[in-house]
């Protein structure tokens, strides 16, 4: 077999992928940080990627600071085309795929929902992912890969688990909340079906969090807070000058982080997004850091067991659903 069923879902923190080898869910994640860079000549750590594409370098992972996220809320970049062709070159190396020719990959991808709502600029990202079914030659730390792409489907976020667990939700009334980096998605479901007017999208991701605390701190400490140090502050849940805990700082921290998560159900009910008769469930990485507080305001929410993965798992099942249905 040359073919590659894959489900990519390229968060503006992550890019999280999901294939099937001899009938086994495998799952991938790295950071969506994407440099070019020219002759390097350090060691990679882990999750770090020297990618080689078009005559150009990149650098993508985790040694690069949090500064070279993409902060643009269009996925049509060179950066997120980078990290779908690598999630595909790294399932490819856990096979044996490339002795049998060249790759077919089908492959499912994450778009807003602002874009999954207008067909040009969906047909403009699939065609950049696509690249008309051409040869796709790439390198990855050295060794060369190729592949084709014989179709992409475009898949909106705030999917969560709805059609990976068709049977849970068949009959149910869900909305989801999907917590991502950049955006915050809303997306009622009724009987699988998703309602139009519910799927909007606010400007109120993780990154946007990170920054508010990294500027209050920094008007509150005297000292620059940088990106990468609000990334280290929100795991700590607190403040460290000169190794010191300032211990003023988990105060200002939780208050943040609590006005983000109200500013979240606010900005919903402001576009008339109802949360009654329905079941309210929260996906996507950044609900691991804003689990406690939404608890204070909507005890009986509900969360994905595996946030970051949710989304990718229904649009691979969507995908199987869909190549099956064409052979």
């Amino acid at each position: 077999m040359k073919v590659i069923l894959t489900a990519i879902d390229t968060g503006k923190h992550s890019t999280k992928s999901i294939t099937k080898i001899n009938g086994v869910i495998v799952k991938d994640i790295f950071r969506t940080k994407v440099q070019q860079i020219d002759n390097i000549g350090f060691d990679l750590s882990n999750n770090s990627y020297n990618v080689e594409y078009r005559g150009k370098s990149y650098l993508i992972g985790d040694m690069l600071s949090e500064d070279k996220c993409d902060y643009n809320i269009s996925k049509t970049s060179i950066n997120h085309q980078l990290c779908i062709y690598l999630a595909i070159c790294n399932i490819i190396s856990k096979t044996d795929i490339m002795t049998y020719g060249v790759p077919n990959v089908y492959l499912s991808v994450n778009i807003p929902i602002n874009i999954y709502k207008n067909s040009i600029l969906k047909q403009e990202y699939q065609n950049l992912i696509h690249k008309n079914g051409e040869i796709i030659p790439m390198k990855v730390n050295g060794r060369s890969f190729v592949f084709k792409i014989n179709m992409v489907l475009t898949l909106p976020e705030a999917t969560a688990s709805i059609y990976s667990n068709i049977s849970e939700f068949r009959d149910k009334k869900a909305t989801i909340i999907d917590c991502g980096s950049l955006n915050t998605s809303y997306c009622t479901f009724n009987k699988l079906v998703p309602l139009l007017e519910s799927m909007i999208i606010a400007n109120s991701g993780i990154n946007v969090l990170r920054s508010t605390i990294a500027e209050t701190l920094t008007t509150f400490s005297g000292i620059l807070v940088s990106n990468d140090d609000t990334e280290q502050i929100l795991k700590d849940g607190y403040l460290y000058i000169d190794g010191a805990k300032i211990i003023e700082s988990k105060t200002i921290i939780d208050e943040l982080i609590r006005t983000h998560v109200f500013e979240i159900f606010n900005y919903a009910k402001s576009r008339n997004l109802s949360f009654n008769n329905t079941t309210l469930i929260f996906t996507g990485g950044g609900t691991l850091l804003l689990k406690k507080y939404i608890l204070e305001i909507y005890p009986n929410a509900n969360f994905e067991e595996d946030p970051q993965f949710a989304n990718v798992l229904s649009y691979f099942s969507i995908l199987e659903i869909k190549y099956n249905g064409k052979k």
